[in-house]
């Protein structure tokens, strides 16, 4: 024993004991995940179907609202030139506020220009719309690949991965059952993906695929076990939801059959579709609404040109007299049911007078609501090449007339509805509510909540509390809703 050393002193152990330390830290350690969703309510439950794998394996924990992560999921849109810069802007944030942040990118835009995204600073994993079930061994490899330079936490240091296979390579529908949904008064279900259609502005079948359709057990099974959970509202969603069953086989259930056995569903409060294109919009469709209260009077119809010859180059598969019949034929059957639309402002070829006929058609319809953005020429589509582009300048000048129509629309009516009673799903308090929880009493509370026809409603004096349908009686508007009590009459 040398001098100045105890009888304790074990060198070559200790080497041992870190080696079996860093390689415990490296395979149990529990990385937290936070996720960053943009665009449509697929999306949506996509990034849900990511967590619940991540969860799943027992390796991952998804990160509360600003909580530090060490992996963050970007889950990126690209139906615009926007939705491609707020994704960019959205990894910068990540990365200014977490410099060692190992980002994941999945998505339509990862799907769309996966090398693009790869080269962005921090990206460790790029995924493509058919890989995402891959995300737990995707995830693994990075981290493992990683361990040799874990000495350096500068993000330029990492490991890039690109996993993206063709989205036809997505014949079947992953089943990943899905029991709750992040920070989500309302459950998300997915029932079908992909499109076959071809629309000249739009680069969908490109990124998500052929159409392709969820088993109708499975669909039901999944609802099931999302209301058992105590969620009162569930969405059903697709990218082109009329599209249903196409693929499952003669004699398979289409949408009317699927809405109707979700209907018999026990503890149901309530059920709404997410954007329908107006060829799926049938009289039975329609009747069941009517009838059917746990059905939401709403639905949200993508117009996108109120011209014919607009709409002939979109290739889209209606014409506006066919849109402006289906908006009667429902206003009549449901008077109060919410409609809202997209518009298209300067596709190619939309002269002055045909921007104006749209303006003139909208007008005299009955919807609650409009969605009016810029054209923007999506690289691959047939209409990035079309002659005629209308200037930038031009496209937001005529979204602004629209966005102005649109709060008109919105506010007449939010008046019609002044009086009345209505069912208010309760979602959480207001934001003034929440920072002073403690100090207020339930006379004083104020939450937010939604109508079936799609109204926002701030409920004062209501108990605070996620998921509860709550009666209340409407007594004013404020500049983007609707104002109420509840209503305690028996």
């Amino acid at each position: 024993m040398k001098p100045g050393q105890g009888p304790w002193h074990f060198p070559k152990i200790r080497v041992v004991k870190a080696i079996v330390v860093e390689e415990l830290h490296n395979t149990w350690m529990i990385n937290r995940v936070a996720f960053h969703t943009f665009g449509c309510r697929i999306n949506q439950y996509d990034t849900e179907t990511m967590r619940t794998l991540l969860e799943e394996s027992g390796r991952f924990r998804a990160a509360s609202p600003g909580e530090p992560a060490n992996i963050h999921v970007v889950n990126t849109c690209s139906v615009t030139a926007q939705a491609d810069a707020t994704a960019r802007k959205a990894i910068r944030r990540i990365l200014g506020e977490q410099p060692a942040a190992k980002i994941v990118v999945t998505g339509c835009y990862a799907q769309r220009a996966p090398a693009d995204i790869a080269r962005l600073p921090g990206v460790v994993l790029v995924l493509g719309t058919s890989d995402r079930t891959r995300i737990v061994a995707e995830i693994d490899h990075c981290l493992a690949s990683d361990r040799p330079r874990r000495e350096r936490t500068d993000s330029q240091n990492i490991v890039r991965r690109i996993t993206v296979s063709p989205p036809q390579a997505a014949h079947a529908f992953p089943e990943v059952p899905i029991a709750r949904m992040m920070d989500r008064s309302r459950a998300v279900v997915k029932i079908q993906d992909g499109c076959n259609g071809a629309c000249s502005f739009c680069i969908v079948p490109q990124t998500r695929g052929h159409s392709r359709s969820r088993q109708p057990q499975q669909v039901m099974e999944q609802i099931t076990h999302l209301v058992d959970n105590d969620y009162r509202e569930i969405v059903l969603a697709g990218i082109h939801l009329g599209d249903y069953g196409l693929d499952l086989g003669q004699g398979s259930p289409r949408l009317p059959d699927l809405i109707r056995q979700i209907l018999t569903i026990p503890g149901l409060a309530r059920f709404r579709l997410s954007s329908i294109g107006p060829a799926a919009i049938t009289p039975e469709i329609i009747r069941l609404m009517a009838s059917e209260d746990k059905f939401a009077r709403h639905f949200h119809i993508p117009l996108q040109s109120g011209s014919d010859e607009i709409l002939a180059r979109m290739n889209r598969d209606y014409r506006i007299a066919q849109f402006e019949g289906l908006i009667h034929t429902i206003t009549d059957a449901i008077p109060d049911c919410g409609i809202g639309t997209d518009i298209i402002c300067g596709f190619p070829g939309e002269s002055e007078a045909r921007f104006q006929e749209t303006l003139t058609r909208i007008s005299d319809l009955p919807i609650s609501y409009l969605h009016p953005f810029p054209y923007s020429a999506r690289p691959g589509s047939l209409a990035e090449s079309y002659p005629d582009q209308v200037p930038t300048e031009e496209k937001k000048a005529r979204t602004r007339i629209l966005k102005e129509l649109s709060r008109t629309k919105n506010r007449a009516f939010r008046q019609r509805h002044l009086g009345r009673i209505a069912s208010v799903l309760v979602e959480a308090p207001t934001k003034d509510n929440r920072e002073n929880t403690d100090k207020n009493t339930v006379e004083t509370r104020t939450c937010f909540g939604w109508t079936d026809n799609y109204l926002r409603v701030a409920v004062q004096g209501a108990p605070i509390g996620k998921n509860g349908l709550e009666t209340v009686r409407i007594t004013g508007l404020d500049e983007n809703g609707l104002i109420g009590i509840p209503d305690r009459n028996p």
